[in-house]
């Protein structure tokens, strides 16, 4: 039961963050007869009622966990929400940094393994002038972006075989990202059910006013119009991978206009909505911002641990120069001045 608990431990922790928004919910639609909503255990024996409980709340809590994280990576790498930093987004600017802003300091430890092709071209071949990520034209990034995934899955997956006790800390900082990305989604769930109860309070505030109360339905009718656009981009423009490409932020904000639409016209009147929203948006901007760092930091992680490992490991340093040549990096040049924390340490080479 430990082992089991130890390993669903975040997935744990993330349906139980789930339960605010769930019990706003439930509260927003009143049963006028609370004992229907219990759950009946009187057919259980009653020395095993205990355990049977606990069960049924670890199995609801892993589900509830396990549904909500899924949802949130979607969520999170969604093209919904550029230019806000979304998965790849991050990632992609990582690499850049890392590889193509200051072309005088390269890694020189790209090992066959990690790559099962040769990738010409690594960073982009011209930047308009510019070292920025940002200055990248649209084609450009999308070139970028597909190498940059290849590249850190092949990194990631090769981590990954290494063995548990040589990538602890980067399943801590994986585990951290799954936890705060959790709890970022359902702040914004709660937040956006709080939002529309304080909607439903002040259409009854302004019900002499024809045009107000119309402005009260306004973001949850807005919201699920443009989901539904978006919904139809998505089947439209991605026909042959619907299947791969599930869209679930579209659907999590789908549900939520939704159930904004009937909150906004009939609200619960004994809620502190808009209590609910300042503490929903506090959590919500500390999760954000703690799993945007993380992200940062799991992929900074991958880097460096992999060229860390071929180092200790005695990689042959010759496979690196003609892979660096194949992805068109300018050879290592020497610096007076100390190396960036992270980089690895570069030996003397005969020119």
């Amino acid at each position: 039961m430990l082992d089991a608990l130890k390993f669903a431990f975040e997935i744990l922790i993330v349906g139980a963050l789930a339960l605010p928004w769930l019990e706003v919910l439930y509260r927003m639609f009143p049963d006028p007869d609370p004992l229907s909503s219990r759950f009946d255990l009187s057919f259980v024996p009653e020395g095993a009622r205990n355990v049977v409980s606990v069960a049924i709340v670890l199995a609801v809590g892993y589900l509830l966990g396990s549904a909500v994280s899924r949802f949130s990576r979607d969520f999170f790498n969604d093209e919904l929400w550029q230019p806000l930093p979304t998965e790849d987004v991050i990632r992609d600017s990582v690499y850049f940094d890392e590889f193509c802003a200051e072309q005088s300091l390269t890694y020189t430890y790209w090992s066959q393994p990690i790559h099962l092709a040769p990738l010409p071209n690594f960073c982009p071949a011209n930047p308009k002038g510019t070292a920025t990520f940002s200055g990248l034209s649209a084609e450009e990034n999308e070139r970028f972006h597909v190498r940059v995934q290849e590249v850190f899955r092949l990194e990631d997956s090769e981590l990954l075989l290494q063995g548990v006790d040589k990538v602890d800390r980067l399943k801590q900082y994986f585990d951290q990202i799954t936890v705060l990305r959790g709890a970022a989604l359902n702040a914004i769930i709660l937040f956006a059910l709080a939002l529309f109860g304080s909607l439903g309070r002040l259409k009854e505030r302004w019900s002499k006013y024809p045009v107000l109360v119309f402005l009260t339905f306004l973001p949850s009718a807005l919201a699920g119009i443009y989901t539904l656009y978006s919904l139809w981009r998505h089947w439209y423009h991605g026909a042959r991978s619907v299947y791969s490409d599930p869209p679930l932020a579209e659907i999590v904000i789908l549900l939520l206009s939704a159930v904004g639409m009937y909150v906004v016209l009939k609200p619960e009147k004994k809620m502190p909505y808009f209590r609910i929203c300042t503490i929903a948006v506090i959590v919500m901007v500390v999760s954000f911002g703690g799993w945007w760092w993380t992200e940062v930091t799991y992929d900074l992680q991958v880097i460096h641990s992999l060229a860390e490992i071929k180092e200790s490991g005695g990689a042959d340093r010759d496979v690196a120069q003609p892979l660096n040549k194949q992805l068109q990096l300018p050879p290592p040049i020497e610096h007076a001045s100390p190396a960036p924390a992270g980089a690895v340490p570069r030996s003397p080479q005969s020119h």
